[in-house]
């Protein structure tokens, strides 16, 4: 959705596609997002080229528009960017004076995007005189606050939203936003960032759909990083199970990290596709498939690399057999907010051995000097610290 050559391809594709009901879901444009949050900064900084930034957007949406729209459908839709250029103008503004945004402020500026991009290629398809309504997804899916820059889905009521929506929609093919939502009491938010993939598989559920299809711009999932391993190939097929594991343990950044929950309780597939590349069929991403079984040859599937990481080893005759000194060891490392990637302990239970990222195992090792003050002291207890520029792990089939 970069160019309007991009979001015309898009159409194309969404006209192309043989499904007799479609619903698409669309991120912003390109770069836009951090265009949107650049804003709210700026304004809340009191910095004045926050005005001169938002000229920016509106030059780049109006000129989208240009090159993709014609008639009715380009006088509609640059009416509707003045008007909300404008609201954003006034909102701005007021953040400016304030000196500060508030939460649903700020959601409410970035969320634009996707409004924008979204109304584009609902205008481009209609073109092709294909029966196409636009979805402010603000209008359906209700989320609400699950932690910090997190949010859960509330699929009730999101459900009788969508339902009423639909009753009031016949069209065939439905272009809906990204990233967008509302609060239980009808306030705009955000599924937080790069959430257009999370929203796709939220909706996915919530319509049954057959599948949900993710374009990206690479041909699949890989059995590793082609930038570090040259035998990598494209996977045609993961579990659940294997893709949340890929994401979760090893940033794999093809998928959102919650794309995978909300299609996973309804089996519903999802398929990673090549925008740039239609030939390429893709990873599907199921239910186990049944003809996998035990073979050897196939037992590990992908494998994956972390940079950067430290390995933390606290040994001593002061640990074995004493209940709750893990416990007392990971609460101290969970009080800096360090991340913990891996843990082993050997059976004897006097060494205890685990990885955090390299730029947190100063705070790590002060925490437990500070935790463990005595029993360093006394000899009873050893902390070794060492780092790895990469630690791999397997990701191997059960």
């Amino acid at each position: 959705m970069g160019t309007p050559q991009r979001i015309q391809n898009v159409a194309d594709v969404v006209l192309g596609d043989s499904s007799e009901r479609k619903l698409i879901i669309v991120s912003a444009m390109s770069k836009v997002t951090d265009m949107m949050y650049s804003l709210v900064h700026k304004a809340q900084s009191r910095d004045d080229s926050y005005t001169e930034e938002l000229d920016k957007v509106f030059e780049k949406h109006m000129a989208a528009a240009k090159d993709l729209l014609d008639g009715e459908n380009l006088a509609r839709f640059l009416s509707q960017l003045h008007s909300d250029i404008s609201n954003l103008r006034a909102m701005l503004r007021a953040i400016y004076i304030a000196g500060h945004a508030t939460e649903s402020f700020s959601e409410f500026v970035v969320g634009h995007g996707e409004l924008w991009s979204s109304q584009m290629l609902s205008y481009a398809v209609q073109k092709s005189g294909a029966s196409c309504s636009w979805m402010d997804t603000r209008e359906v899916l209700v989320v609400k606050p699950s932690g910090p820059d997190m949010v859960d889905p509330d699929y009730v009521e999101s459900e009788k939203r969508l339902e009423k929506w639909f009753s009031r929609q016949p069209a065939e093919i439905i272009v809906a936003t990204g990233f967008i939502a509302s609060t239980a009491e009808n306030i705009p938010t955000t599924l937080k960032r790069d959430g257009s993939d999370f929203s796709a598989a939220i909706i996915g559920s919530l319509v049954r759909a057959r599948q949900v299809t993710i374009w990206t711009d690479v041909d699949g999932v890989f059995s590793a990083d082609p930038r570090k391993v040259s035998e990598a190939v494209i996977l045609s097929t993961l579990s659940y199970q294997e893709a949340w594991e890929m994401v979760i343990s090893f940033g794999a950044n093809v998928l959102h990290p919650r794309t995978i929950i909300p299609v996973m309780k309804d089996n519903i597939p999802i398929v990673i596709r090549n925008m740039f590349n239609l030939s390429a069929p893709g990873t599907v991403i199921c239910k186990q498939p049944a003809n996998e079984d035990a073979d050897l040859d196939a037992c590990v599937k992908s494998f994956a690399t972390i940079d950067k990481l430290a390995l933390v080893n606290v040994e001593g005759t002061g640990m074995a057999g004493v209940p709750g000194t893990s416990s007392a060891i990971f609460s101290a490392v969970k009080e800096v907010g360090a991340n913990v990637i891996m843990i082993s302990q050997v059976v004897s239970e006097h060494s205890i051995c685990f990885a955090v990222p390299e730029k947190e195992v100063a705070a790590v090792s002060a925490a437990l000097h500070v935790r463990f003050r005595e029993a360093l002291a006394a000899g009873r207890l050893l902390f070794r610290l060492k780092s790895f520029m990469i630690a791999a792990f397997l990701l191997l089939l059960a």
